[in-house]
């Protein structure tokens, strides 16, 4: 085998790896955009934070699994909450704060 012949098979099976991954990123993003949307949609009929927190619970338990998170419902919740006292908090239209 020539080294023309080596590189050409060695970049060959590099370039249709990473074609590989980038299919599968794309598919894991819009798996994890699909759970996010179920979770805001979850969020819609909450008037308190109690029921954010049970419909975060039930959201966690119906989908954890599938997107693989690493924290438990309660580590989740407990962090969104310190971000939240922090003043850190995600982006979002004003009109959004008072539907």
């Amino acid at each position: 085998m020539s080294e023309e012949q080596f590189y050409t098979i060695k970049n060959s099976v590099l370039h249709h790896i990473q074609e590989l991954f980038e299919e599968m990123e794309e598919g894991l993003v819009m798996q994890h955009q699909e759970k996010y949307t179920l979770l805001e949609d979850s969020f819609e009929s909450a008037n308190e934070v109690g029921e954010l927190r049970v419909a975060f619970e039930q959201w966690y338990r119906d989908h954890a699994e599938d997107i693989d998170l690493e924290s438990t419902a309660d580590e989740l919740w407990s962090n969104a909450l310190a971000s939240a006292e922090d003043g850190i908090s995600a982006d979002f239209d004003e009109e959004d704060q008072y539907m």
